[in-house]
């Protein structure tokens, strides 16, 4: 699996009624929660106190949770309920049969919220046969190690220059994903309309999408 020093296992099964009781939810993620999740396990803690490294000055812990599931479907909002009710940095394994999938979020301090987290964007990894899964230590302190777990899952969807911060590459990622999104949308609506003048108006607005998508995408390369 993934290979992580015996010092940091820590094998704790989280009830999922945990999550109901501290956050209330609607009746809808309740229902989630009974029809997607089997099990949920706080399977090790990354710490000075478990490793040999200092804390970080964002990062001071980080949780691996894993996730069995009933079925082969996981809505992103049960993994961002748990991510906010946790208030340290974490990395999800999802399991299903013998495959499983790595999840992480870039979390940062809620400015109006001590001791709660702002969760972005989240960045996995294809499904792989459980055994397969890895997640390598690089770092001499959590949040470099952090940063590394971030790298490694999202793959190509997140780089980074030496010179730029951890934040600076997020936002940009995230920048590509909405005009990715934004392309796709207006290149549909082209497709559907028939006016040939509101073709052509929106025509050039593609371009200019794809001209910022091209600027953004040289700058992550």
């Amino acid at each position: 699996m993934l290979k992580l020093p015996a010092s940091t296992a820590f094998n704790k099964k989280i009830p999922k009624q945990k999550f109901y009781t501290n956050l209330q939810p609607s009746s809808k993620v309740i229902r989630l929660f009974t029809d997607q999740i089997d099990t949920i396990h706080w399977t090790n803690k990354l710490a000075p106190d478990t490793l040999n490294v200092e804390a970080g000055t964002n990062v001071t812990e980080i949780q691996i949770i894993e996730i069995s599931l009933k079925g082969e479907g996981l809505d992103e909002e049960l993994i961002t309920l748990i991510d906010r009710e946790i208030p340290y940095h974490l990395v999800f394994v999802v399991r299903y049969q013998g495959y499983g999938q790595l999840w992480i979020a870039y979390k940062e301090d809620a400015k109006n919220r001590e001791g709660k987290f702002k969760v972005n964007r989240y960045y996995k990894t294809e499904w792989l046969p459980f055994e397969e899964l890895t997640l390598k230590l690089e770092g001499l302190n959590l949040d470099q190690i952090y940063e590394g777990f971030l790298l490694q899952i999202a793959g190509g969807e997140l780089t980074k220059d030496e010179e730029e911060d951890l934040k600076t590459a997020i936002d940009r990622s995230n920048e590509v994903e909405k005009l990715n999104k934004a392309i796709i949308r207006l290149e549909n609506k082209i497709h559907r309309e028939k006016q040939y003048n509101q073709q052509v108006k929106m025509m050039g607005d593609l371009r200019k999408l794809k001209l910022e998508l091209e600027l953004l995408e040289k700058r992550r390369a």
